[in-house]
């Protein structure tokens, strides 16, 4: 009886084995794959730093912001309604700049009808379609399985209107500067900044923004000397401070429900960036059921809920794109900006 037992026991973990090995194969097989495979080399974003825009005539400058879409393989119900909102809503909204402001895509997904590459091309045909400038910022989930942040910028640089750059020997996949300029002068700046993703990958604690990032971010702020925008995913401590003491803006709806694990990890960029008087906006997105915008120590903190099905609550939150209209001449930060929740 006990060798029965035994037997079964032996042909249990037999099998119990097989299936982890093939399964983590398989993990690690979509973890270092990439089905964005292109053309374009990811180094050549090392040469495509220095960016300029033209403000309105009137100095104002739109940008849209779509971030938290969630795609899945850009022909799923929620992904098809997804795109015909922010094409709605694009159809109605003209901007100067289109910002994507992290996880276009959804995360660590297996599922055999995941197609990370179809969902991305979706979305970045329905972006260049409108022939306005447009970027990305890297967000937690993009890069987890089926290629890397690297692998999608790359994809990006092929289509004619998308924006990028990075500074090598920092960490992250994208950082550089938007300079704004008015009559030939620049008037404000726009910058990007990758906040990171996961480590391990998908299953790991989230990142944060490195010391070298912030200081990459801090010189470029102070050397350019004007008013500064900077769209980056993952919001830090400071964004929870400005929604308890800041000073709500009219019209932005207000809900808190948690801040994601590990956002103290960011307390480093709010230490070294909060006396810092160019820096006028912080905007990012991440955490699907938080949305706010406030006023605070002399600065905008604008944190956007979702623009994708995929990532809504249907019992509170409905999909939307910010629309940020900048003054670039004013001096006044307070009312510098005028922010707008599109929904459709």
């Amino acid at each position: 009886m006990k060798r029965k037992i035994m037997r079964i026991i032996a042909v249990v973990l037999a099998v119990v084995l097989i299936f982890a090995g093939s399964f983590g194969g398989y993990v690690l097989y979509r973890f270092n794959r990439n089905t964005l495979k292109c053309d374009i080399n990811y180094e050549e974003v090392y040469s495509r730093n220095s960016i300029s825009l033209k403000a309105e005539d009137d100095g104002l400058f739109r940008v849209l912001k779509i971030n938290d879409t969630h795609l899945f393989n850009g022909t799923s119900e929620n992904d098809e309604r997804t795109l015909a909102a922010v094409k709605s809503i694009l159809d109605e909204t003209p901007c100067d700049l289109i910002i994507a402001d992290g996880d276009i895509v959804d995360g660590f997904n297996l599922s055999s009808s995941y197609d990370k590459k179809n969902a991305i091309e979706s979305f970045a045909q329905l972006i260049e379609s409108y022939n306005v400038p447009w970027t990305f910022v890297p967000g937690n989930n993009d890069g987890e399985i089926d290629s890397d942040n690297d692998d999608i910028i790359a994809f990006l640089m092929q289509y004619r209107n998308f924006l990028c750059g990075n500074e090598k020997g920092i960490d992250g996949s994208m950082q550089f500067f938007i300079d704004i300029t008015y009559n030939s002068k620049t008037v404000h700046s726009i910058a990007v900044l990758d906040s990171g993703m996961r480590k391990p990958k998908a299953i790991g604690s989230y990142d944060y923004i490195k010391e070298n990032q912030i200081k990459w971010l801090l010189d470029g702020v102070n050397e350019r000397q004007v008013k500064t925008s900077v769209f980056f995913h993952m919001p830090t401590p400071a964004f929870k401070t400005a929604y308890d003491k800041g000073t709500a803006y009219d019209g932005i709806d207000r809900f808190e429900t948690y801040a994601y694990d590990d956002i103290e990890k960011n307390e480093l960029f709010d230490n070294m960036t909060a006396d810092n008087e160019y820096i006028s906006l912080l905007s990012c997105g991440h955490v699907h059921s938080n949305n706010m915008c406030s006023y605070y120590n002399g600065r905008y903190y604008q944190l956007s809920a979702v623009s994708g099905y995929n990532a809504s609550h249907d019992d509170f939150i409905t999909p939307y794109c910010t629309l940020t209209v900048i003054d670039t001449l004013s001096n006044d930060v307070q009312n510098m900006y005028q922010f707008e929740q599109l929904t459709k």
